[in-house]
């Protein structure tokens, strides 16, 4: 018998689980994790029963594989054994010369793109990230687990992710695709994966590729100084961050750039979100270049896996365990845990008091966020915060709309500081209908404006205030515009701007909110601008 099937035997009949040994913290993430996956398992198919894009969800039962071989308990292995060969039986590597070659199908029961069938569709009929998804899993538990899979399985994941490197390596930000430097998360992971298989076959093209992408990240990231993601201060997207560069971290070959540069990138994001991270309120102060939720305290967002993993449950800006959104963050719970050490490992001590402490005196934030290496042309962020009442504001100059999670402007406060674990957060944010926008942040103050009113949004200012608590409307109180908010005076300038009536009953990423719009009107002339000037009086 051959060493290597020995050692794998003996690894299985001893139970052998992984290298990670996992903090009380971590512990509790990964049991949370596994609770909520374990009753999704499909027996039959051997993958995870959930409707994410289909009745079944390829990148669950990826996540869930970790879980399944660290646990290491009655039949988790040959589970674990059995859901990757599923996964890797959903790759698309049929057509060479298609855009989701080397992809992995969203679920399994779903036809490949072809029209009519099912017509190419960047996230919709498949999604290219999926291969970042996928691959960056696919490595953790090949470097976690290699000795329980068998030379065989690994062998298969090995051929698996030469074909999604060699897709991977493909997209450059044309269009439909959007891969450029600036889109962070899948630009982490896409740098692991190839990299890592290059290390895996002695590839020198995939090697080459990683520590290209690699260094360009890095430069991207510490441009003139500003350390700054080109996916800036996104709670959700920062948390798929953390994994890729943590798996770098932990799982990279030790010669590549992006494996050296890890480490450096995780400590500086840290210091920045302990810099936009508020205590007392359980909340990163905006603005978001992407968010789902608004308020981490009642939806979850995926970087608060983090504080759960490091600090626990108590000490993390989290919503109750019953939230939807938080028990779908968990479910990649498992396989975060595992890497939870090495993150951790970069927080200094004065890190991790700004994460845990409330502050009682102001702050105030001024980056800048690069698009690529090739110019200057940038984004400016200001940020206010104090105790009770933070604000945040975006300056940009742009022609397409970033969409629906794009939040250039936001007020958070404590609308009702009695609530616990945190006050119950009010927020109010501007819907980017412009993709000109000025907004700035000042000591209780934001200004915004519209300074190229000849593009298409300009006519008006959308606000979606959210976050009202139960107690303010049950004693007679109505919403009405900025004019009567719970434990927030605001005191709004409009100059010629027309407000329409308050509405309710609209929803965004599980928020419900009040529509506030002020119109400008038809004809108006100058720049269209609002200015709120806040107290916070509870």
């Amino acid at each position: 018998m051959h060493f290597y099937s020995v050692l794998c035997t003996a690894a299985s009949l001893l139970g052998v689980a992984s290298t990670a040994k996992l903090s009380p913290e971590a512990q509790s993430l990964f049991d949370y994790s596994m609770s909520i996956q374990d009753p999704r398992w499909d027996e039959t198919y051997k993958v995870v029963w959930f409707n994410d894009n289909g009745p079944w969800s390829i990148r669950f039962t990826a996540w869930y594989t970790a879980g399944l071989l660290h646990r290491n308990q009655g039949d988790d292995v040959e589970n674990a054994k059995a859901a990757l060969k599923a996964i890797l039986a959903v790759q698309m590597n049929e057509n060479f010369t298609s855009a989701w070659y080397g992809d992995f199908k969203l679920s399994p029961d779903e036809p490949n793109p072809q029209s009519p069938l099912f017509t190419p569709s960047i996230y919709g009929t498949y999604d290219p990230n999926w291969r970042e998804f996928i691959g960056t899993q696919l490595v953790q538990v090949v470097e976690e687990f290699e000795a329980l899979l068998g030379p065989e399985l690994v062998s298969d994941i090995e051929a698996a992710m030469a074909y999604d490197a060699v897709g991977a390596m493909r997209r450059n930000g044309t269009a439909p695709d959007n891969l450029i430097l600036a889109y962070s998360n899948p630009g982490y992971m896409r740098a692991l994966n190839v990299g890592w298989i290059g290390a895996r076959l002695k590839n020198q093209t995939f090697i080459d590729f990683g520590n290209t992408q690699g260094n360009e990240l890095y430069e991207l990231f510490t441009k003139n100084g500003a350390n700054t993601l080109g996916e800036y201060n996104a709670p959700n997207y920062y948390g798929m961050d953390m994994w890729a560069l943590g798996s770098m971290a932990k799982y990279g070959p030790k010669n590549a750039t992006f494996t050296k540069l890890s480490v450096k990138i995780m400590t500086k994001i840290w210091e920045d979100i302990a810099d936009h991270y508020n205590p007392y309120l359980g909340n990163m102060v905006g603005p978001y270049d992407r968010a789902y939720t608004r308020d981490m305290t009642v939806h979850d967002a995926i970087i608060s896996m983090f504080w759960w993993g490091i600090f626990g449950y108590g000490k993390a800006p989290i919503p109750p365990k019953s939230d939807l959104d938080l028990n779908y963050d968990v479910s990649q719970g498992a396989a975060l845990a595992l890497i939870m050490n090495n993150v951790a490992s970069v927080l200094s001590p004065e890190v991790t008091h700004k994460l845990l402490t409330p502050f009682t005196t102001e702050r105030f934030l001024n980056k800048t966020i690069y698009y690529n290496l090739e110019t200057d042309e940038n984004r400016t962020v200001t940020s206010w915060l104090s105790k009770p009442l933070m604000i945040g504001g975006q300056q940009l100059a742009e022609t397409v709309a970033r969409g629906k999670q794009f939040t250039p402007a936001i007020v958070h406060w404590a609308a009702d500081p009695l609530h616990k674990p945190f006050p119950y957060n009010g927020f109010f944010s501007l819907y980017p209908t412009a993709t000109t926008i000025t907004a700035v942040a000042e000591s209780h103050q934001l200004t915004i404006s519209y300074p190229n009113k000849t593009q298409a949004g300009t006519d008006s200012f959308q606000f979606m205030l959210s976050g009202i608590p139960p107690p303010w409307n049950l004693a007679g109180n109505t919403v009405d515009g900025f004019t009567n908010l719970p434990c927030l005076k605001v005191n709004v300038t409009a100059p010629r701007l027309e407000v329409l009536p308050t509405v309710y009953g609209s929803m965004i990423y599980d928020h419900y909110y009040y529509n506030i719009t002020y119109v400008v009107p038809e004809g108006f002339e100058g720049i269209p601008m609002m200015a709120f000037e806040m107290e916070y009086v509870c």
